[in-house]
């Protein structure tokens, strides 16, 4: 009896197309995926470095981003944005690490309030980080994979960038604090019509001393 059996399995139509084709959209889907996942890295990577070209170019090329001076209060804390190669100032791990290095040897030990309101204006303007925001769309064919957002973003920073004695001026900063006092002595009883002969004098006093190319120009056009 096992041998008619035998045969009678072995003349019976298998399942095989049956179980190809309930798994026919899983493969698809798998397969579709797949292909949008190659293509989300590829922009991702494309995306970091556009990212990283823009942020090394805007270093070497652009200028930092304005001191934070008058009006501005030391506990703001820094800005933030999304533009070329943003530089924010007073921020970046490299900053944070040289802190405690400095602090003990120098506001630690005094207590004057205008000293600490001079130190923190100064670190707040150091320039510190560059980073810069980017990103990029891809395309699918087809609307199955609809729901998956098909933008990839990239974020690229580096700290300890190259700057100059320029981008933090010290005397502008505290005219800005402590020293606000005595420059707006200046600007205001030095800062209008003058005698002739005293006027070239007036001039070099607030430009060195103050560095004062802004207040010039604003006395020039009658602001001051």
């Amino acid at each position: 009896m096992n041998r008619p059996t035998r045969i009678a399995r072995r003349a019976a139509r298998g399942n095989a197309l049956i179980e190809f084709i309930l798994t026919l959209p899983i493969v698809i889907f798998i397969t579709g995926l797949a292909i949008y996942m190659s293509l989300a890295l590829l922009t991702k990577q494309e995306t970091l470095i556009e990212a990283r070209h823009q942020l090394w170019h805007a270093a070497q090329h652009g200028s930092w981003s304005p001191m934070k001076l008058e009006g501005w209060a030391p506990a703001a804390g820094v800005g933030t944005g999304e533009d070329f190669g943003h530089r924010p100032r007073g921020s970046g791990e490299e900053l944070d690490r040289l802190r405690p290095d400095i602090e003990p040897e120098t506001i630690a030990r005094t207590s004057d309030p205008k000293a600490r309101d001079y130190w923190d204006r100064i670190w707040g303007n150091l320039p510190g980080r560059h980073d810069t925001h980017a990103s990029r769309s891809f395309e699918t064919q087809g609307s199955l994979w609809n729901f998956i957002n098909r933008t990839a973003e990239a974020v690229h920073w580096r700290d300890s960038s190259p700057w100059h004695w320029y981008h933090l001026d010290a005397w502008r900063v505290a005219r800005s604090g402590p020293c606000k006092v005595i420059f707006d002595s200046f600007a205001e009883n030095l800062g209008g019509d003058v005698a002739d002969h005293f006027r070239p004098t007036r001039d070099e006093i607030i430009k060195r001393w103050w560095h004062g190319g802004d207040v010039l120009e604003d006395v020039a056009e009658g602001k001051g």
